[in-house]
């Protein structure tokens, strides 16, 4: 497969097109849910899920992991607004937004939105709908949703690098983990979700 224009440095990512750029075409190469429901990949993805937790300072959790006939009632249940994780996580697109508006990045941010979702939605859902479609459309669009949502703001980050405290990339640990063939589903009452 040909890479995208958008992925070449001579589209504006900011002063940090070239790491957008990587960060970009790595998750382009993700084989999306691959190994969800097996044991292949686990070893890696709760390596990476150490690295978040301990980011967060999040150290008392055990993993669970799920099959994909539990997923679609855990996704039922589920309540981003009770996960530790998610406190700590769901203001970083607001302050990702006020951060480029000061520096004037804002329109780096607009490619990337842009971008982001026209690369990768078609992969994601391929993976997406091959691991999930017996289970339903929702559950589908639910992992497509999440592929869409963290890649963008990991690449959305990434511009941001070199501004103040912006170095240390909250979401990448979590893009590892989809790399890794497997769906991080959060973090509630001390377990932390995986298929």
């Amino acid at each position: 497969m040909t890479a995208p224009s958008y992925l070449s440095a001579t589209v504006e990512y900011g002063p940090n097109a070239d790491s957008v750029v990587d960060l970009m075409a790595r998750v382009s190469s993700t084989d999306w849910f691959s190994t969800a429901g097996k044991s292949a990949g686990r070893a890696a993805a709760e390596k990476s899920l150490r690295e978040i937790s301990h980011r967060f300072g999040i150290d008392e959790y055990r993993i669970q992991w799920l099959d994909k006939a539990q997923l679609p009632s855990f996704l039922e249940g589920m309540r981003l607004e009770t996960s530790p994780l998610w406190q700590q996580i769901h203001d970083l697109p607001d302050r990702i937004r006020e951060k480029a508006e000061d520096s004037g990045r804002m329109p780096n941010v607009t490619a990337i939105a842009e971008h982001i979702p026209e690369y990768l939605f078609h992969q994601s859902f391929d993976g997406a709908f091959r691991e999930f479609g017996s289970q339903g459309k929702e559950i589908v669009q639910t992992a497509v949703g999440s592929v869409m949502y963290l890649a963008g703001l990991a690449c959305a980050w990434e511009m941001l690098a070199d501004t103040g405290d912006w170095e240390t990339n909250p979401y990448k640990p979590l893009l590892q983990v989809f790399e890794t063939g497997h769906w991080p589903l959060g973090l509630y009452d001390g377990v932390f979700y995986l298929i």
